[in-house]
């Protein structure tokens, strides 16, 4: 038997229903019945309901303390200060440790010496570096700020009657003033 297109889709239509219906029955269609009681796997038991009186009381009782201060600093570890009564009575503690002499440090080195005498200062071009003179001597020595002589000591400053030097090896700073050369 031939059938048309539109009994094949009239079939169709129909499976389609019936299925949708039994879909529809099986999730939807159950209405649960219950008592309003929420229904578990155990029996119902009620709430431990205590008394709470006894606890609202402490709650008051907390509540209308009144904070004494006791003179210790909360945020200062230690025990609080002792009265000056107990200071008096308190008896120096013997130290656990017998008190050894420590050990004095080394004396702090000598300041640098620059041997040579500083007789005088010049500059060569106008408003160049300055240069200072110095005799070690019969030696003529001419230097300049940053220049080092004795092998450790560095020129750092030269003024008008004074120049400034530095050990090389300690840092230590020193000065000397300007001398006058002899007189022949």
């Amino acid at each position: 038997m031939a059938q048309t297109k539109q009994t094949k889709e009239l079939i169709a239509l129909v499976a389609l229903l019936a299925a949708a219906g039994l879909v529809w029955y099986f999730y939807f269609g159950k209405t649960k019945i219950g008592s309003g009681a929420a229904s578990g796997a155990g029996s119902y038991t009620p709430i431990n309901a205590e008394d709470y009186s006894i606890i609202l009381q402490e709650w008051t009782d907390a509540q209308s303390t009144e904070y004494k201060p006791s003179g210790r600093n909360i945020f200062i570890a230690g025990p609080a200060p002792a009265t000056p009564a107990e200071a008096a009575a308190a008896k120096p503690a013997k130290p656990l440790f017998p008190v050894q002499d420590q050990p004095k440090p080394p004396p702090a080195p000598p300041l640098p010496q620059l041997t040579m005498k500083f007789f005088g200062y010049g500059t060569l071009p106008s408003n160049g570096p300055r240069r200072a003179f110095l005799l070690d001597g019969e030696e003529v020595h001419i230097v300049s700020e940053g220049d080092t002589v004795q092998n450790h000591i560095r020129i750092t400053h030269i003024g008008n009657d004074r120049i400034e030097y530095e050990d090389t090896e300690t840092g230590q700073k020193n000065s000397t003033n300007l001398e006058m050369p002899p007189a022949a």
